[in-house]
């Protein structure tokens, strides 16, 4: 069955069932997924309606199974508030909203529910004669500003020191970053030397590298602390530049009242929130490219 007959077949399910009568729909892309340890799967869902929600055994899942992987389409309902228990030791939750129910593109999910991975769905066969067809896009195949956390909430740290910035390397080689900038509106912070992000690696720069202890950053994640005073974000409106050497700017982003990088800038973050890339295999240099999430995920 196609995704939208799919979309049919679930919207006719929707509309016939009154025990999710209060529930609101939403839909779109996911451009993050995590499974919790409480057996249930967050999902930060882009547009048409997107944002941060958690599915669980109980929900009644259609179509294709619950959330597996990034790039999988998504419809349903949601009502209640829930949480994701990422990690035990530190007690990390994620807010979210749950899934009462869903629908989703892609093949069918084994083992439901909560199941193993399920693989990106297979191509279509190429006539025989024709031309074959371009490799599906795998990264975004540079070095790119991927996540920033500026305001800090008390459940992690609350301080200025305890804001970051994560960088992604889409390569698929290691990157020498020594001696590249981090420029914001109130500072300019040099990478140390010996500095390098693996392939499809992660880098985080923050304040102190105690904020190690307050997220589930992969053991594999480098976190350096900034070089010189850090005073901060502009909480309504702010910019981040990553330069190399050559003082060449080679990723940018701005948010809020700044349009320094984007024009028009991504939308602020609430507290405790962060900006993340919507995905990682396409850079648009706009600002329809981030979204705010209730689940900040520095380091993968």
């Amino acid at each position: 069955m196609s995704f939208k007959r799919a979309i049919a077949t679930l919207s006719i399910i929707l509309l016939t069932v009154p025990s999710v009568a209060a529930a609101y729909p939403f839909g779109g892309r996911i451009g993050q997924v995590v499974n919790c340890y409480n057996n249930a799967i967050y999902a930060a869902v882009g547009p048409p309606r997107g944002g941060p929600f958690i599915w669980t055994p109980s929900t009644r899942t259609y179509q294709f199974g619950p959330p597996q992987y990034v790039g999988q389409w998504v419809l349903g309902l949601a009502a209640p508030p829930y949480y994701c228990l990422v990690s035990i030791l530190p007690v990390i939750v994620w807010s979210g909203v749950l899934m009462t129910m869903v629908g989703s593109s892609g093949p069918p999910a084994p083992g439901l529910p909560g199941g193993g991975p399920v693989p990106a769905p297979t191509p279509t066969p190429t006539p025989p004669g024709s031309p074959p067809p371009p490799p599906p896009p795998t990264g975004i195949g540079h070095l790119v500003i991927s996540e920033v956390y500026y305001r800090a909430d008390n459940a992690h740290g609350g301080q200025t020191q305890h804001q970051w910035i994560e960088v992604f390397n889409g390569t698929d080689a290691a990157v020498d970053v020594s001696r590249w900038a981090i420029l914001t509106t109130s500072t300019a912070q040099t990478l140390p030397a010996n500095t390098s992000i693996p392939a499809r690696g992660y880098l985080v720069l923050a304040g102190t590298t105690s904020v190690r202890t307050l997220w589930n950053i992969p053991t594999s994640t480098r976190v350096i602390p900034f070089q010189t005073f850090f005073a901060g974000f502009v909480a309504g409106g702010d910019h981040v530049y990553l330069q190399n050497t050559a003082n060449t700017t080679v990723d940018a982003m701005s948010w809020g009242t700044d349009r320094s990088g984007f024009s028009p800038s991504a939308p602020t973050a609430q507290l405790g929130f962060s900006l993340i890339r919507k995905n990682l295999v396409t850079d648009t240099d706009t600002a329809t490219d981030w979204v705010g999430t209730a689940a900040p995920n520095p380091g993968r």
